[in-house]
């Protein structure tokens, strides 16, 4: 269709020579590409499995946002009660900070307990204090993670302790992830604190990638008996950052071996690349009794289109704009009418939203009946226009120098 493929020389230099794409053993696993959007590798990232440790996530989000909203503060005292001693503290032979029964902790200090050394008695600390108990905690987690926008995951208590009812996708921790770095910045911090001093006690963060990979700098291990080991770390070099979850893994030797090999791979195998400059038309969609018969689109805001892909073989990605149309005029600049789908395997690999680069006035009786006519025949469906492979660019070299590392 026109006005889609001469853009589309703009891909010229993304041809190059085979690489190995980036593998991984886990069952379920997901690697994203937080600068552009791209996902690099996606495995029945929504398949239900028990949340473990990725509970303490929600149950640390909780909390920060108290702290945010002043409901709180880092120097308001909690109680450590004998059910938290009890259950979550020593006598259960679980991960503690080793908090006296019946003393009082700063929450600051329970927070990091929490997410430096995954503490249970500090799980169940805060639960009971911030709402008088777990229950009433883990009401509190569940409304947070709708209203975040986590379709999938629901949470029985504040620790993560095995719970028929609780289940979590990596789709779900991807967007939990997110959410907190985004969210509260200064306490993302926590989660790259490399050791935590309580009760004479010193305790390396629990998370260990982040003094054993460049770039780590958090978030959360995991396990359940029936669902493996799993991961969700982050990792920031230079202007990129990629975040990877996993889970199913059934040692932690093939865990660390591949979350490893997919970080760094994400690094040293995948650039970022733009693809369309600010302002470029990537495409014309189909309008409907307008003035006009189609109407130019543009990345959402005139942004430039950026995409992480290998910096080798990219054989097997397609792009195209889509959309729901004929879009019916009046139609105004600015509007949202389509987005740019990006495709490997037949898998989503990245979508951009478009919006209209010109205004489409509604046009004459004669121009809508026409559309209208055309329409009885044709049908009004989801279009594509000029889906296209890399490997069908033939005028090489008009993106070079556009890899931005």
């Amino acid at each position: 269709m026109r006005g889609f493929l001469l853009p589309l020389l703009l891909f010229a230099a993304l041809m190059s020579g085979p690489s190995v794409a980036l593998e991984s053993i886990a069952p379920r696993v997901v690697l994203h590409d937080e600068t552009t959007g791209s996902l690099l590798i996606a495995k029945d990232e929504d398949k239900p499995f028990a949340p473990a440790n990725f509970t303490k996530l929600v149950t640390a989000a909780v909390v920060f946002e108290a702290l945010k909203a002043g409901e709180v503060t880092d120097a308001t005292l909690y109680p450590i009660s004998e059910h938290a001693w009890r259950t979550g503290g020593a006598p259960a032979r679980v991960t503690t900070m080793f908090a006296a029964v019946k003393s009082f902790v700063p929450v600051g200090d329970l927070l990091r307990g929490l997410v430096v050394d995954y503490a249970n008695d500090a799980a169940i600390a805060l639960a009971e204090g911030l709402t008088g108990s777990e229950a009433a905690f883990t009401e509190r987690m569940n409304a947070y993670a709708a209203r975040i926008g986590l379709k999938d995951s629901r949470f029985a208590n504040p620790t993560g302790y095995p719970d028929p009812r609780a289940k979590t996708t990596l789709a779900d921790m991807l967007a939990l992830a997110a959410h907190i770095r985004t969210s509260y910045p200064d306490r993302y911090a926590l989660y790259s604190q490399p050791e935590f001093l309580w009760n004479k006690i010193n305790q390396t963060n629990k998370t260990r990638f982040v003094k054993e990979l460049p770039g780590v700098d958090g978030m959360m291990l995991a396990f359940d008996e029936a669902d493996g080991f799993g991961a969700l770390l982050s990792a920031g070099r230079g202007d990129r950052r990629v975040t990877v979850a996993a889970s199913g893994y059934t040692s932690l030797a093939d865990r660390d071996k591949d979350l490893k090999a997919l970080i760094e791979g994400a690094f040293s195998e995948y650039g970022r690349f733009e693809i369309f400059p600010s302002g470029a038309e990537i495409g014309r969609v189909k309008a409907f009794g307008g003035n006009a018969p189609d109407v130019p689109v543009i990345a959402a805001g005139g942004a430039p289109v950026n995409l992480t892909l290998p910096t080798g073989d990219r054989s097997q990605f397609r792009l195209a704009v889509v959309y729901d149309g004929p879009v019916p005029a009046p139609i105004r600049r600015g509007a949202p009418v389509a987005r740019l789908e990006v495709r490997v395997d037949d898998r989503l690999y990245q979508s951009v939203p478009l919006e209209a680069a010109a205004n489409v006035e509604r046009g004459e009786i004669r121009d809508r009946a026409l559309d209208g006519f055309a329409e009885m025949f044709a049908g009004w469906w989801y279009r594509t226009i000029g889906s296209i492979s890399i490997e069908d660019i033939v005028n090489l070299g008009a993106l070079r120098g556009r890899h931005q590392g």
